[in-house]
């Protein structure tokens, strides 16, 4: 049976309302979906940068001398010697928190116990899996410069990759082993043994304990830039940036002394917003930067906190 004209049209409307309601719903979804997938993204952006920062916060200050108020650190490196390392200057220890935008230029104070900043600057210890077998496993004055053998020798095979001898002014050149809780200048290595000796001048005896691992000393200090995060490393002075992870719109560190407690935020986009510009993340702290632009991307905030057990 034929239809009439008028339930052709009506048919068609119907068909109409029916197949734009679907597209929108369609639509819908693919936000929602692009949004989760933009959200799984910053996120794991955000742990990628927490997981760099993780193991370096945790060896931050293994076999150094640090006490707040003092310069027992400093002189640890030999401060006043003109062939110290840039640590014998530094006055706020091996680990600091700082401030600047876009660049860092300051070192953040203590405000209630707590220096808070977008930056962050860690002096940590790297395991060399190499210990040090002193003379009849006795402990070793390092008040003058002593050769000691290290073991077991298949690990040194990247020793030399890893470590520069002789020149005090460049931080790859000192080593610290944690029962000795002071730096120790390596003056020579040959022969899978290392000349090494204390800082110039700096009044602390340092004694090396048989069979205690040597660790590579290492400074760094990161930041964003341009919504990146940029490590540098430290030697004579801070080396050029180096890009580490895209996507990390901005870094918050706060850091409390008297507890030994770093907290740590980072603030990751995903892509472009799904459903327009957003709002800035509850979790994103207060005191912490914030600029427009980022509204224009699906975030998200991921936060560590870290007991830094050697400060």
């Amino acid at each position: 049976m034929a239809l009439t004209l008028a339930e052709t049209l009506t048919a068609v409307v119907v068909c109409a309302v029916l197949g734009a309601a679907l597209l929108r719903a369609m639509r819908h979804v693919l936000l929602l979906t692009t949004r989760f997938s933009n959200h799984t993204l910053a996120w794991e952006r955000g742990q990628n940068a927490l997981s760099l920062l993780e193991p370096r916060v945790l060896h931050t200050a293994l076999g150094l001398t640090w006490e707040r108020g003092g310069e027992k650190f400093q002189r640890s490196f030999g401060a006043g010697s003109p062939s110290a390392p840039p640590p014998a200057r530094w006055s706020g220890g091996p680990l600091q928190v700082w401030r600047g935008y876009p660049t860092l230029t300051t070192i953040a104070p203590e405000e209630a116990g707590v220096c808070r900043g977008r930056g962050i600057v860690l002096l940590y210890a790297v395991p060399s899996l190499l210990r040090a077998k002193t003379l009849d496993n006795a402990p070793v004055s390092m008040d003058e410069a002593r050769r000691i053998e290290l073991v077991p020798g298949e690990n040194l095979t990247q020793i030399t990759e890893r470590l520069v001898t002789g020149d005090r002014t460049d931080l790859w050149s000192w080593v610290v082993f944690p029962l000795t809780n002071l730096p120790v200048h390596v003056k020579e290595y040959s022969g899978g043994r290392v000349t090494l000796q204390g800082a110039e001048n700096s009044g602390l005896s340092a004694t090396l304990f048989p069979y205690d691992e040597m660790h590579y000393l290492r400074g760094e200090r990161f930041q964003v830039q341009h919504d990146r995060l940029y490590s540098e490393n430290l030697r004579q002075s801070w080396t050029s940036l180096q890009p580490r992870l895209d996507g990390v719109l901005e870094t918050w560190f706060e850091f409390t002394p008297s507890k030994r407690l770093l907290d740590a935020w980072i603030l990751a986009a995903g892509g472009p917003a799904a459903f327009g510009r957003g709002a800035r993340p509850p979790e994103w702290p207060a005191d912490a930067p914030w600029r427009d632009a980022f509204e224009r991307y699906d975030l998200a905030v991921v936060r560590a906190s870290w007991l830094v057990r050697n400060f």
